[in-house]
């Protein structure tokens, strides 16, 4: 593995780094230092298995079968009314 490392950031990046630094009283490299640290620790976790319950199913009010018996449940909510109409 070579151990030279030659990055040359895009110019924009480069001002925002230098402008963040300055706002917050620390160098540009502190602020990439950082912000690559914060980069690899949300890459390096582990994957979420998607086996787990997601926590949203079941929060709002439905039949768990909407997907399927979707187009059942328009036709028995459908009024006289229901619609566009012409005026």
């Amino acid at each position: 593995m070579d151990s030279t490392f030659n990055w040359k950031p895009e110019q924009t990046l480069l001002e925002k780094a230098i402008n963040l630094a300055s706002k917050r009283g620390q160098s540009p490299e502190s602020i990439v230092s950082e912000a690559v640290r914060l980069y690899l620790e949300t890459q390096l976790l582990e994957p979420v298995d998607n086996g787990l319950s997601d926590p949203l199913i079941g929060l709002f009010a439905g039949t768990p079968n909407l997907a399927i018996n979707s187009e059942d449940i328009l036709q028995q909510e459908i009024t006289e009314k229901s619609g566009w109409t012409w005026k």
